[in-house]
């Protein structure tokens, strides 16, 4: 959906009642945050951060983790998470 623009992919992904997952840190904390402000709810906003875009991998284990985090889908309604990998022990 590349080129769409960002308020629109929220509007869809609520609608649809699914988790928006993106990389667009700059834009999406404030989009969210907006949301929030005017009450307007979505189904969930999961910001991948310091994680590159080619790195598959890693993308769906920190999504991996925040579900087993968040396992009910009630529990993601209007919930922002930023993921990041998890720094080596």
């Amino acid at each position: 959906m590349d080129g769409t623009p960002d308020e629109e992919l929220l509007a869809l992904a609520a609608e649809e009642e699914r988790v928006l997952v993106t990389c667009d840190v700059r834009d999406f904390p404030a989009i969210v945050r907006r949301w929030a402000e005017a009450g307007r709810p979505h189904a969930g906003c999961a910001i991948i951060v310091r994680i590159d875009h080619s790195e598959f991998g890693a993308i769906l284990d920190v999504i991996t983790r925040a579900i087993a985090v968040y396992p009910v889908r009630a529990d993601w309604k209007d919930l922002t998470l930023f993921l990041a990998r998890t720094p080596p022990a």
